[in-house]
């Protein structure tokens, strides 16, 4: 009797298994992370963060959930991970990922970067030396040469560039290294150095949906759990999906083309009395004494 139960509990379990993965729900999720430009700080705590996201998720959903932290963005693609977190720069080359939530740090959806230096305070000092950068992988060079530079600073302008790993690497290969003179950063983020100028808001890390597998009650749960988790850290929170930060990105990837703008002209109203009146000069009369001259043609006659 007790082994009839037993068949009768696994079949239940088994059908509602089949059932579950017959609607799309699968039997594990995997959640990536690849923000090389958020202060971290170790690989540790980037992988940290996620595991505690991952189970908040896993809580919501009732799907075991485990987190894997990348290196780069190629090998979590290559894994087929469920979602993950995305650098901004990332997500908007990849606008074709379904955009779940986007990341709060420091009280909003987007930093202003600029361009910090340790060669003086002037971009001029700046001609020849090395530019360190976080190498993400998503169209660095557009990245810096149009949106952080708007295609108005030549190519050569600097005498190499120094890839970094992550925003952490990149910024002491200016301050502790000295491999680089210049970078890039997020405001405040590069501490010691002197910040030239502000370049554009860049959107934080996007969570997003990557292969689409799950269906959609599932992935409402993953996105309401991200919303709703505050593990803290470098990552403050995460707020309602919105594509306009990174769209805005994205546009600004391409080369900036400037040209001059001629101004519309302003109509301006004659009065017919400017035109049609008369100079006062054309008034002023007078008398020319002329002296008559005659010349006599060669052979020609004179008569009186």
């Amino acid at each position: 009797m007790a082994t009839k139960h037993l068949l009768v509990v696994a079949a239940v379990l088994g059908g509602s298994a089949q059932l579950a993965s017959a609607q799309g729900a699968p039997q594990k999720l995997t959640i990536g992370i690849y923000a090389p430009s958020v202060e971290f700080g170790t690989a540790q705590a980037r992988l940290a963060y996620a595991q505690g996201l991952a189970k908040a998720i896993e809580q919501n959903t009732g799907i075991k959930t485990e987190a894997q932290s990348y290196a780069s963005l190629a090998a979590l693609k290559k894994d087929n991970v469920d979602y993950a977190i995305v650098d901004g720069p990332c997500y908007a080359t990849n606008l074709g990922w379904r955009l779940l939530a986007n990341a709060n740090i420091g009280g909003s959806t987007t930093r202003t970067w600029a361009l910090y230096s340790s060669a003086g305070d002037s971009m001029q000092a700046l001609k020849g030396k090395k530019l360190a950068y976080i190498q993400m992988g998503c169209n660095d060079e557009g990245f810096i040469n149009n949106a952080m530079l708007e295609s108005e600073v030549d190519a050569g302008f600097f005498g190499a560039r120094d890839a970094a790993k992550d925003l952490t690497g990149a910024v002491a290969s200016v301050t502790s290294y000295k491999t680089a003179q210049a970078v890039f950063a997020p405001n405040g983020a590069a501490k010691g150095l002197t910040k030239l100028f502000d370049t554009t808001a860049v959107p934080n890390p996007a969570f997003v949906e990557i292969d689409g597998k799950a269906n959609g009650t599932v992935t409402e749960k993953v996105a309401a759990a991200v919303i709703g988790y505050g593990g803290g850290g470098a990552i403050n929170g995460w707020t309602k999906a919105s594509r306009d930060p990174y769209t805005a990105l994205a546009s600004r990837l391409g080369p900036v083309r400037k040209s001059g703008l001629f101004a519309n002209p302003e109509a301006v109203r004659l009065d017919a009395k400017d035109v049609l009146i008369d100079p006062p000069t054309l008034k002023d009369y007078n008398f020319i004494a002329v002296r008559h001259h005659f010349v006599r043609a060669p052979g020609a006659r004179m008569d009186d």
